[in-house]
């Protein structure tokens, strides 16, 4: 549980390529273009899009549309996400060598964007999606609303914005209404403010984590 807590204090964040020349346009929607080219490298079952969706994810889209139904519809955001399965084979593909942040990644990213750009990548090694997983099939399930938090935090990092602390903002307005609405322990919600006021403090980085690309 200690371990699960901690996931979601460090659970979100924005993956740089220093290896790119340039930059696209913030906020652009590449979903179908990088889905596309994941399936025809990876084998099925490395990754889940779309329909393979799992209930847990499904269940987080649904709650986060009903609180901001004019940022996407249920049809529209589960186009726009992808529960990486094999995070290793993605991290290969990505050319991530450096083991220290291959293991960050790994172990405390719950979900991440590429260049503030669509889709979100939810890490389906993470202990936040297995606790949603695992108790998918047993009725209402906090980690089903965390994961609903976190993908408010990351489509704000999705639509463009590289700050921090405007995407743990966006999450705790939703991690508002859920402990309101008793679904949610306030013990995550106040974890979560302690890192925003860390960041308005300068205490962490508002930057997105740069991860190293071997050319």
């Amino acid at each position: 549980m200690r371990m699960l807590f901690a996931v979601g204090i460090t659970g979100t964040c924005i993956l740089c390529s220093t290896v790119d020349l340039g930059r696209c346009q913030a906020g652009s929607d590449h979903s179908q273009e990088v889905i596309n080219d994941l399936t025809s490298h990876f084998p099925k079952g490395a990754m889940l899009i779309g329909r393979e969706l799992p209930p847990a994810m499904r269940t987080a889209i649904e709650e986060l549309v009903r609180l901001s139904p004019e940022k996407q519809t249920v049809e529209v955001l589960t186009t726009r996400l992808i529960v990486v399965l094999d995070m290793n084979r993605y991290l290969d593909y990505k050319r991530v060598a450096d083991p220290k942040q291959r293991d960050l990644i790994k172990r405390f990213k719950t979900a991440f964007t590429l260049d503030e750009h669509w889709p979100i990548y939810i890490n389906g090694e993470s202990e936040l999606y297995a606790a949603a997983e695992a108790r998918s099939s047993e009725g209402d399930n906090p980690a089903d609303y965390k994961l609903a938090a976190v993908l408010a935090h990351e489509r704000v990092h999705a639509e463009g914005e590289p700050s921090e602390t405007k995407a743990i903002e966006e999450e705790i307005k939703v991690l508002d209404v859920f402990v309101g609405r008793r679904q949610l322990e306030l013990e995550w919600l106040n974890a979560r403010k302690v890192k925003l006021a860390q960041l308005r403090k300068g205490q962490l980085s508002n930057e997105p984590l740069k991860v190293k690309s071997k050319p």
